[in-house]
């Protein structure tokens, strides 16, 4: 009878078990340890091979791969994580496992795809450096099941979809110094006897919200836009009895339309190109390098290339694309264009594919795209030019003034940079203001 009890017992033990589980992961392995992630990320588990190479690719990008007519790119976890990669052999598939995150799907390779993993969410630990290579901030919990201890892995965070909420500041909570300003009831004695000034205020909230929103952070080197933003935006709410404040991201968004440069996300116009054009820096020498941070998925890497290639075509050029979105820069390579789409300034750098136009192999090879976050900044030295448009303004203001130093520590002597339309450098010690025609552009003296 005890044994019949016992078994009862256990019985009910697995079923309590079993509806206590609510979080399941696809698990595989890499050099030997056990990993996870959430099944919600994930769109299939395949075996492939025979990779596209894409030229001037990070090493951790294996090539692009056809998915059923749909081109993905295709990432090595192995080599991302500085983990030991066998070389497959020409015909060999790998174990590939498919996710889809936001509107990218991206294949990554790992040594072997075990199985689905069913637990229960509070099982999981928080993440510690004792559980893996891997960096702390790629990996979102440790659990363990079947006596088998799993890394749980942020693939989110890893490609670069994820905001860092450790990065935000929640709205009306912070004290960014000088760039806001504070509630009133947050105000020293001496100052509440003093009169404030209700748009001030308007405006620091709202500059805390940008934070909080979209990782916009006001400075010295936006702040003249802010200003003249906000008098439209006030008087726009105004007449639509609308609160003045940013109450959620579509709010942010609307106050940020007029921020952005012209030929965002697209092919700039051969117009545009002219213009920039006049800012190219004479040179001495035959080599002309350029560094185009934050050039998400390579419009303007290539656009800027063109632009080289068409006037200046007596130079060795070569340009280093770089951005923090994995998935973007992974992608970039092999960036594909409907013909009706591109201007006919493109044509002659151009080749028509299957699936449309694409830069020839000649003109990437004068590229290297790079996955690189400006937290830990390397750079590249003997700059001619540095095209960082937009990108100041979405760094944290100490970081703001970290990237233009080391740019103007790295620019040759009468050496370029240029700025988002609306930013500024807020202290010219060593630059000279050539701004003209709507950019914003400083020669290093």
């Amino acid at each position: 009878m005890d044994n019949v009890i016992t078994d009862i017992d256990l019985l009910q033990q697995e079923a309590k078990k079993e509806s206590s589980i609510d979080f399941k992961m696809v698990t595989f392995s890499l050099a030997g340890k056990d990993y996870g992630i959430d099944i919600m990320t994930v769109k299939e588990i395949s075996k492939a091979g025979k990779f596209t190479f894409v030229p001037n690719s990070a090493p951790y990008v294996r090539g692009v791969y056809n998915l059923r007519g749909d081109i993905i790119s295709v990432i090595d976890l192995r080599i991302f994580f500085n983990q030991p990669a066998k070389q497959s052999g020409e015909n060999e598939l790998e174990s590939m496992i498919i996710v889809r995150l936001e509107d990218h799907v991206i294949g990554i390779i790992v040594d072997e795809i075990d199985k689905v993993v069913g637990i229960s969410s509070e099982s999981v630990q928080p993440p510690h450096p004792l559980f893996g290579d891997i960096n702390i901030k790629y990996i979102s919990g440790v659990a363990e099941n079947n006596n088998r201890l799993y890394v749980i892995l942020d693939v989110e965070a890893i490609f670069g979809t994820k905001n860092d909420e450790d990065d935000t500041v929640p709205a009306m909570e912070s004290s960014s110094g000088r760039f806001a300003a504070a509630p009133a009831e947050s105000q020293s004695v001496q100052q509440a006897s003093e009169p404030v000034d209700q748009s001030e205020r308007e405006l620091g909230f709202i500059k805390e919200t940008l934070i909080t929103f979209k990782q916009f952070y006001a400075s010295p080197v936006n702040d003249d836009w802010i200003r003249r933003r906000y008098s439209q935006w006030f008087e726009d709410r105004y007449n639509s009895n609308k609160s003045i404040q940013l109450t959620g991201v579509d709010d942010a968004d609307s106050y940020l339309t007029s921020f952005y440069s012209p030929y965002t996300e697209s092919l700039w116009s051969e117009e545009y190109i002219h213009a920039v054009t006049a800012f190219i820096p004479q040179t001495s020498g035959v080599n002309f390098n350029v560094w185009n941070p934050g050039c998400g998925k390579g419009y303007e890497t290539y656009s800027v290339l063109s632009m080289l290639k068409k006037y200046k075509s007596d130079l060795n050029i070569k340009i280093h694309g770089s951005d923090k979105d994995l998935i973007s820069v992974a992608s970039a390579p092999g960036l594909l264009f409907q013909k009706n789409s591109v201007p006919d300034f493109y044509q002659e750098f151009m080749v028509e594919s299957n699936s449309g136009l694409q830069f020839q192999n000649s003109m990437k090879d004068l590229i290297m795209f790079e996955f690189r976050d400006l937290e830990n900044l390397e750079v590249f030295s003997r700059l001619d030019m540095v095209i960082i448009r937009d990108v100041l303004s979405f760094l944290k203001v100490e970081l703001q003034n970290k990237v233009i130093q080391v740019i103007l520590d790295n620019l040759k002597d009468n050496g370029v940079l240029i700025l988002g339309q609306n930013e500024r450098l807020p202290n010219l010690s060593g630059w000279e203001d050539i701004s003209a025609n709507g950019i914003s552009a400083y020669r290093k003296k």
